[in-house]
């Protein structure tokens, strides 16, 4: 769990870096603003940055949100088995509700 949380971060996580940079930058006095759409913005970072710059801070991102999914995703199995019939293996709306999924 924790493996394809990380693997899945890494991927997306240009894609909100330019999504995050795009929402925080203001306009001058001028109405000009550094970033036209999101592949200038990609471009740029590139340009002045390099292929680190697309992946700045993901340490910390993914510090955080492993624990959280693995936490998750064991809550969700224990619930999971819990509630699943064993003699037709499945499990009701309720159970399926309580395990977040």
């Amino acid at each position: 769990a924790v493996v394809s949380t990380q693997s899945s971060g890494a991927t997306d996580y240009p894609i909100d870096l330019v999504k995050t940079r795009l929402q925080n930058q203001v306009t001058t006095i001028a109405d000009e603003v550094l970033y036209k759409n999101s592949m200038d913005c990609f471009k740029k970072v590139l340009k002045f940055e390099g292929i680190r710059g697309l992946y700045r801070g993901l340490l910390p991102q993914l510090c955080g949100v492993s624990p959280e999914k693995a936490i998750k995703m064991t809550t969700n199995d224990a619930v999971r088995q819990y509630f699943t019939d064993p003699k037709s293996g499945g499990i009701p709306l309720h159970g399926e509700i309580l395990a977040g999924g």
